[in-house]
């Protein structure tokens, strides 16, 4: 189900936004749902980076707050040029474990 909204945004953004639509042949109200889209999934990632960061996020709960599996979760660090979030006292810990 989708609800009407109004929004006002600048000229010069909505030129922005036209000219991204025409290049991908798109209408404008897909478009600008499309950007919402992908700024709330960037988002939720810069939330959830921070908290891994700062230690209030496990490596398994990081990736699955993203929905993402272990293997995609350590993808997307790599990507984003993050270091894991693992001391080498909890890797040696966790290999005597087992």
């Amino acid at each position: 189900m989708t609800t009407p909204t109004t929004i006002r945004l600048p000229d010069k953004l909505l030129e922005q936004i036209d000219r991204r639509a025409r290049a991908r042949k798109k209408d404008r109200a897909s478009m600008i749902r499309e950007l919402l889209y992908e700024g709330l999934a960037r988002d939720l990632e810069d939330e959830v980076f921070t908290a891994y960061r700062e230690g209030r996020l496990s490596l398994s709960q990081a990736g699955r707050k993203l929905g993402l599996d272990p293997w995609a979760w350590l993808d997307l660090l790599r990507r984003r040029n993050e270091t894991l979030n693992v001391t080498l006292e909890d890797w040696i810990d966790s290999r005597s474990a087992l």
